[in-house]
């Protein structure tokens, strides 16, 4: 199969076309499924991507992307992850060994009508399509295409009340009147559209008819839509995120998650309801680890949730949450792209720019970007004003930002950008924990009774139980070995079914400073009674860290 294209968004029945070529192309390691359908019918995409044996035996992996529609970019890079696994097993070692030892999912779009309609009219959708919180339109300005040209962009009109001006810098540009200009043309700016119930005098933005936000929309610190816009009639009120939820409980082995979005170039780890202090000192100092190696490979920034909502702004009901509050999963959240990052600032210091209103500072990135644009992107990313006649407005002028490209990387960036965030996941899929178990002796005692020893070990990075969070809630059960004899066998010491608690990972805290960890082995013994040769059954499971089954059939040593 020939590379896809992944400087390009692809449409839902070219990205199903594409899952499908995957699935059929790479029939010995992927297999797709529908996990649910949206609201409007479509079908949300899960691709299981491992080598021999069972899914459910390996530790699981999952990537998501697109719980918010308009973040395209999320759906290019989880399908330039899958492509970089199936074209690479067989091929690349680190990527084969990957494959073969972990259950990796990629569920590329969770909001595929929201995603449909952005490609399909340019049009703004946060994540579903139902009309919410309001069944019908509000008065006021709803943007859509006015002038016929397929996008969606901005209108400013003259007035010497409005609050923008034309920059010294670039004309272009529109920025923010000072308090003491007074000489000059000013404009108010809307979203290019058309007005419900226009009285000739009172304009205003309407509220957008779709502000369902599925990342609102988990039970984690859920808040109703009176203190959290876009939250949903309550916890998985839609089906789209009532499908994610489902396919997490159903695969009890993943243990780690990266859910794509933009708009920041950053990576936003735990906690989030909590500060460092108050939580899990391994889990904080493992997340610290993995997120730096993030940072290395995507050159993003690194903070937690619990920042963004102390510093920038305040999120509830949010599925990284979910997954480690709830879950204990090992969940990052990255933000793939920010036009503004083409200035050289980072989002923390954009939004110390907005909070203490420095117009300079952000002119001055404004205008970077438009030099940026027409460096980059020959001038495409930007529409110069032109004069329009507004059937309800009068005269005006439209132009402005390309709309998609404010939270989406441009044609030219975009393999690029999906490249970087590929590399970040290849890399925190290989922090699994990783359970392994041998028989380590069998010894006859005389009279046909037989000492049975199995040597468990993790070989993963991570603790087998993934997080202490994950033992906190309850989310994990203790790794269990069980023996199953053959017919006239009988067990006289031990149990049937052992529980040996957890075992640490070599990312564990070191043992008296020499890097060894604490507990990374366990030995379960048996005795056995048994005529002949003595044959048992062996399953060693840990929810997180995989299953391994073991056959006796041998002499006894």
């Amino acid at each position: 199969m020939d590379c896809p294209a992944f400087d390009t968004f692809y449409r839902h029945d070219e990205r199903t076309a594409l899952l499908q070529a995957f699935a059929r192309e790479f029939a010995s390691i992927a297999r797709l499924e529908s996990i649910g359908q949206s609201r409007e019918g479509r079908d949300i995409w899960a691709l299981t991507i491992t080598g021999p044996g069972e899914s459910a035996d390996k530790p699981g992996f999952m990537v998501d992307g697109c719980i918010h529609a308009s973040e395209v970019t999320a759906s290019t890079a989880a399908l330039h992850y899958a492509w970089t696994l199936l074209s690479g097993y067989g091929n690349h070692a680190a990527i084969t060994r990957l494959v073969d030892s972990t259950a990796l999912y990629v569920i590329p779009v969770v909001s595929p009508d929201g995603v449909e309609q952005i490609l399909s009219n340019g049009c703004w959708v946060r994540s579903g399509t139902r009309m919410y919180p309001d069944e019908e339109a509000r008065s006021g300005l709803h943007a859509q295409d006015i002038d016929g040209d397929g996008l969606v962009l901005s209108m400013r009109m003259e007035d010497p009340g409005g609050g923008w001006k034309v920059s010294a810098e670039d004309p272009r540009l529109l920025v923010p009147r000072r308090f003491n200009d007074t000489e000059g043309t000013f404009y108010r700016v809307f979203p290019e559209g058309l007005v419900e119930d226009y009285d000739g005098v009172e304009l205003g933005v309407a509220p957008p008819g779709q502000r369902l936000d599925f990342n609102r929309n988990f039970p984690a610190n859920w808040q109703p839509e009176v203190r959290q816009e876009g939250a949903g009639d309550y916890p998985f009120s839609e089906p789209e995120t009532r499908a994610l939820a489902e396919f997490v409980h159903a695969h009890p082995n993943i243990w780690g998650v990266q859910s794509l979005h933009t708009g920041m170039e950053s990576i936003i780890r735990p906690p989030s309801t909590q500060t460092d202090k108050d939580m899990p000192p391994a889990d904080l100092r493992r997340f610290w680890e993995i997120g730096r190696l993030g940072v290395r490979e995507t050159g993003y920034i690194l903070f937690s949730d619990y920042k963004l909502n102390d510093e920038v702004y305040a999120i509830h009901g949010d599925f990284g949450c979910w997954c480690y509050e709830f879950l204990g999963l090992a969940a990052f959240t990255v933000e793939l792209w920010d036009l503004r990052a083409r200035s050289g600032k980072d989002y923390l210091e954009l939004s110390r720019m907005n909070k203490e209103r420095d117009l300079d500072g952000l002119e001055a990135m404004e205008v970077s970007l438009l030099r940026w644009n027409d460096a980059t992107l020959g001038g495409d990313g930007f529409v110069d004003w032109r004069a329009f006649d507004h059937p309800q407005l009068g005269p005006v002028e439209i132009g402005g930002w390309k709309r998609l490209l404010r939270n989406n990387a441009p044609p030219q960036c975009l393999e690029e950008t999906c490249r970087k965030e590929t590399a970040f996941l290849l890399a925190h899929a290989q922090a699994s924990p990783r359970l392994a178990a041998a028989i380590h002796a069998v010894k006859p005692l005389g009279d046909d009774v037989y000492s049975l020893e199995v040597a468990i070990r993790n070989d993963g990075y991570l603790p087998t139980q993934g997080t202490e969070q994950a033992v906190k809630m309850g989310a994990v059960r203790p790794i269990e070995a069980r023996i199953e004899l053959g017919d006239g066998a009988e067990l006289l010491v031990g149990k049937a079914r052992e529980e040996l608690g957890q075992l640490d990972g070599y990312g564990g805290d070191a043992w008296r400073g020499n890097g060894v960890s604490g507990r990374q082995r366990r030995k379960v013994r048996w005795v056995i009674r048994c005529s002949g040769k003595p044959a048992a059954r062996i399953v060693v499971r840990s929810g997180r860290a995989g299953t391994v089954r073991l056959e006796l059939q041998q002499p006894p040593s």
